[in-house]
C-alpha cells in the first residue's frame, strides 16, 4: 500500500514538473548580431512648470544588416526608438515626457465638474529590472528578439530655458 501511494506521488510530481516545462516565457536573447559601444540616459527639466523627461541614447554597429529595432524599455516605460545610421553603425534615440496634469475642478455639485478627465492608469512593462537597466525589443526577419542591457550610464540633468 504504501509502494501504491508513493508511486503515484511520483508519477504526479513527474507530470506536474513535465507540464510547467512546456511553459514559454519571454526569450532574452544572449547572442547579438550587434554589438553596443555606448548606453546612456539623462534626465530633462523644461522651462514651462510641469514639463519634464528622459532621454535614452545607444550607439552600436551591426553584425548583420537585417536587424531593426522597435522600442526599449527602461525605467518602467517603454520608448519608441528612432533609429539613425552612420558609417561606423547606428545611434538608438528614445524620449520619454512627462508634463503638467490638468487640473480638476471639484464641486459640490456634480454637474459643475463637467469635463474633467478620468485619470490615466501607469501601465507597467512586461520585465522586472532595475533602474539602470533597459531591454531592447528588435527584429531579425520578422522574428522579435530581445536584449537586455545593464550598466546603463545616467548622465548630469539638462534644464532647457
Amino acid at each position: 500500500m504504501k509502494r501504491l501511494k508513493y508511486l503515484i506521488v511520483l508519477f504526479l510530481v513527474v507530470t506536474a514538473s513535465l507540464s510547467f516545462t512546456q511553459c514559454k516565457t519571454q526569450n532574452i536573447d544572449k547572442k547579438i548580431p550587434f554589438s553596443i559601444s555606448e548606453k546612456s540616459y539623462f534626465y530633462w527639466v523644461g522651462g514651462k512648470k510641469g514639463t519634464n523627461g528622459t532621454n535614452i541614447k545607444i550607439v552600436g554597429s551591426y553584425i548583420t544588416t537585417n536587424v531593426s529595432f522597435s522600442k526599449i524599455y527602461f525605467q518602467n516605460h517603454e520608448y519608441t526608438l528612432v533609429t539613425e545610421l552612420n558609417d561606423e553603425g547606428f545611434i538608438l534615440s528614445g524620449n520619454y515626457s512627462e508634463f503638467r496634469k490638468n487640473d480638476i475642478n471639484m464641486h459640490q455639485n456634480a454637474e459643475k465638474e463637467y469635463g474633467n478627465e478620468a485619470p490615466k492608469r501607469e501601465n507597467k512593462i512586461p520585465f522586472d529590472i532595475q533602474n539602470n537597466e533597459a531591454i531592447i525589443v528588435y527584429s531579425i526577419n520578422g522574428e522579435e528578439f530581445y536584449h537586455k542591457l545593464t550598466s546603463v550610464k545616467q548622465l548630469d540633468t539638462v534644464y532647457y530655458p
